[in-house]
């Protein structure tokens, strides 16, 4: 074809502008051009580039425009990949209720065990030898 449709070969973010350019081989390059996507026309602009504001997974297709007198470009498939995954909230620093509640049922078990333990060494160390 003698028209040329310019358009990103990398998948577009999600949320990102994305300028399309109808372009005829031969100048004059800024001519009026139509703007077609999956096989209907989106819009015809004066000076054959046209911006899709914030893309969404709903602008993927196969575009291609058309110039009067000049032709039609060859078909280009315009790909949208999704946002990038932001983090969830931050995570509390307080431990959540049940390990509290294990921890103090383990110190309220092993302390005593450890006092009668150290008592009954102090105790069998200090017997009367006979």
């Amino acid at each position: 074809g003698s028209v040329i449709l310019q358009s990103p070969v990398l998948p577009v973010m999600e949320g990102h502008d994305v300028t399309l350019h109808c372009k005829p081989k031969t100048p004059p390059s800024d001519l009026p051009a139509a703007f077609y996507k999956d096989g209907s026309l989106i819009s015809t602009e004066p000076t054959g580039h046209m911006t899709i504001h914030h893309v969404s997974k709903s602008d993927e297709g196969l575009y291609k425009c058309l110039i009067s007198r000049h032709g039609e470009s060859p078909p280009s498939w315009i790909s949208v990949s999704g946002k990038p995954k932001t983090t969830g909230p931050p995570r509390s620093t307080a431990p959540p209720l049940q390990l509290v509640f294990r921890l103090v049922c383990h110190l309220v078990v092993f302390c005593p065990y450890c006092i009668s333990t150290v008592l009954m060494v102090s105790l069998y160390r200090h017997r009367p030898t006979g």
